[in-house]
């Protein structure tokens, strides 16, 4: 019985580090949509940030969310 407890802990520790972790930008802001939708937007419609730009630069860091970079960037 103490062996099926011991081996039971050790699969929900690894089902959890199997999870990705979610990124800083998650974290501050809930979702990456909202970060976008919180900082960036109001920029870019009012004109301070280009709008040309701002598409690659969303691409660029919604990639880095959904590749796996920064889980592999802060893995344990």
């Amino acid at each position: 019985m103490r062996a099926v407890r011991a081996l039971q802990k050790r699969v929900v520790k690894l089902e959890h580090a199997a999870q990705p972790r979610p990124s800083l930008l998650a974290v501050m802001y809930g979702s990456f949509d909202a970060f976008v939708e919180i900082e960036l937007l109001p920029d870019t419609k009012s004109g301070a940030l280009d709008r040309a730009d701002m598409i690659d630069v969303v691409a660029a860091l919604r990639a880095c969310e959904t590749d796996g970079t920064w889980h592999r960037a802060h893995a344990r």
